[in-house]
C-alpha cells in the first residue's frame, strides 16, 4: 500500500529582477537603468536606450509600482475624465484622435492612462472621482456651460493637476492648464469664405448637448455676421445627435419651416455630409443650389461627393500637447502655461466653391502674432504655431 503524498513542495520562486540586474545585462549603471524605463527624455542616447530596453525584455523586468510611489510619490498615471452620454464615444473621430495623441506622449514618458468616460450625472461615481490613484486628471467636458462649471468645481475640489481640454479655464481656477484649438477663428474663415458671395439664409447644424468647441465655431459666424453691412438669416438649428438620421431630419424640419437655405455649416464633418447626401436625394446640387461645409478634416471628408469644404482640426496635436502640459506639471510642480491655443486650417473643396477653388489658409494671426481669438504671444513646444499664456 502506498504511503498517503503530502502537498507537493512549492515551487522555487523566481527572484524578482532588479535595476542593478538590467545594469549589469546592459553594462551601464542603475542610474541609466532608471532613466530609460521612467522615459526620462534627452538623457540617454538611442543605442544605449536600445540596449537597456533588450535587457529588460530579456530578464523580464518590470519596474515595481509600489516602491516607486514611495520612492517619488508619483503613481505614473494620469486619469482622463470624458463627460459624455453616449456609451459610443470612443466612435467620435476627434475623440479618437485626441487619445491616441495623449496615449503616445503618455507612454514614451513611462505615464499609464486611466481613462473614464460618463455621463455628467454619474461623474461621481467614476473609478478616479472616488479614489486617488493617478498624479493629475485630464478634462473633456459637456453639457451647459453651467453644468460645465459645476462639474469642473467638483473635479478641482480633488486637489490633482489639472488640464481642461476644449475649454477656457474659469478666472479663479488654479493648478490648472486650458489646451484648446482655434474653433472660432476655423469657423470665421468658414463663414467669410461663404458669405463672400451673396446669401439670404445659412443654417448652422450641430448638436442637442451642449459641447464648448460648438459654441466657439457658432461664435465664430457670428463675428463675421456682425461685420457685414447686410448679414443673411442665420439658424443654428439643433439636431438630437450628430449622427446621420438626427442631422437629416433636424434639417428637414428647419427648411420646412424656413424654406432652402443657399448656405449649410455642419458643426462637424459628419453632420455636414448628412446635410449633403439630404440634399442631394432631393435632386439638388451643391454647390450650386446649397453650398455647404464642415469642420474637423479627419478622413470622413474625402468619401463626400463633392469634396467636402472643411476646417482641419489638430486634434491628435491636442492630445500630445495637453500630455506634455501634464507631464511638465508633475515633474517640475508648475504648468508651463496657463492657456494654449492651437491653430487650424480652411481647406476649402468643391461643396463650397463654385469657381476655382481657392487656396487653404491657417488661423488669421492677431496682433503679436497670436491666432485669432487668441491668447497673448508665447511659444510651447510640440505644434506649428502654437500660442500659450505664461501659467
Amino acid at each position: 500500500m502506498r504511503p498517503a503524498r503530502g502537498p507537493a513542495p512549492d515551487a522555487p520562486r523566481r527572484a524578482q529582477v532588479t535595476l542593478r540586474d538590467v545594469a549589469r545585462a546592459a553594462g551601464t549603471t542603475p542610474m541609466t537603468v532608471s532613466n530609460v524605463v521612467n522615459g526620462r527624455e534627452g538623457q540617454v542616447g538611442a543605442e544605449l536606450r536600445a540596449r537597456v530596453l533588450a535587457a529588460c525584455e530579456a530578464l523580464g523586468y518590470r519596474p515595481n509600482a509600489g516602491a516607486r510611489l514611495l520612492r517619488t510619490n508619483r503613481h505614473m498615471a494620469v486619469g482622463v475624465v470624458m463627460v459624455d452620454p453616449s456609451p459610443h464615444y470612443l466612435s467620435d473621430p476627434f475623440t479618437a484622435a485626441l487619445l491616441a495623441g495623449m496615449t503616445d506622449v503618455f507612454r514614451s514618458r513611462g505615464y499609464a492612462i486611466l481613462l473614464e468616460g460618463a455621463d455628467a450625472a454619474a461623474l461621481d461615481s467614476a473609478a478616479v472621482m472616488r479614489r486617488v490613484a493617478t498624479d493629475g486628471l485630464c478634462l473633456v467636458l459637456s453639457g451647459p456651460e453651467a453644468e460645465r462649471r459645476a462639474l469642473l468645481a467638483r473635479v478641482a475640489a480633488l486637489g490633482q493637476p489639472l488640464v481642461l481640454v476644449q475649454e477656457d479655464l474659469p478666472e479663479d481656477a488654479t493648478d490648472a492648464c486650458a489646451v484648446l484649438q482655434d474653433d472660432r477663428g476655423g469657423a470665421a474663415m468658414i463663414a467669410r469664405h461663404l458669405f463672400a458671395e451673396p446669401t439670404r439664409q445659412a443654417v448652422m447644424l450641430v448638436p442637442a448637448l451642449a459641447w464648448p468647441a460648438m459654441e466657439r465655431r457658432a461664435q465664430g459666424v457670428r463675428d463675421v455676421l456682425a461685420s457685414l453691412p447686410v448679414p443673411p438669416a442665420f439658424h443654428l438649428v439643433a439636431a438630437d445627435g450628430e449622427g446621420f438620421e438626427a442631422t437629416q431630419a433636424a434639417l428637414a424640419a428647419h427648411v420646412g419651416r424656413h424654406g432652402l437655405p443657399d448656405a449649410v455649416i455642419g458643426g462637424n464633418d459628419r453632420m455636414a455630409i448628412a446635410a449633403l447626401k439630404w440634399l442631394v436625394a432631393r435632386g439638388l446640387s451643391v454647390p450650386h443650389d446649397v453650398r455647404v461645409t464642415g469642420f474637423n478634416a479627419f478622413d470622413i471628408w474625402r468619401y463626400a461627393t463633392p469634396e467636402l469644404t472643411t476646417v482641419r482640426s489638430p486634434a491628435f496635436e491636442l492630445g500630445e500637447e495637453a500630455a506634455r502640459a501634464m507631464i511638465a506639471r508633475i515633474e517640475t510642480g508648475a504648468f508651463p502655461v496657463r492657456r494654449m491655443l492651437l491653430p487650424v486650417d480652411f481647406m476649402p473643396h468643391r461643396s463650397s466653391v463654385r469657381g476655382a477653388a481657392p487656396a487653404a489658409q491657417a488661423s488669421p494671426p492677431g496682433p503679436g502674432g497670436a491666432t485669432a481669438a487668441g491668447p497673448q504671444p508665447g511659444e510651447y513646444r510640440g505644434c506649428r504655431r502654437s500660442t500659450g499664456e505664461p501659467a
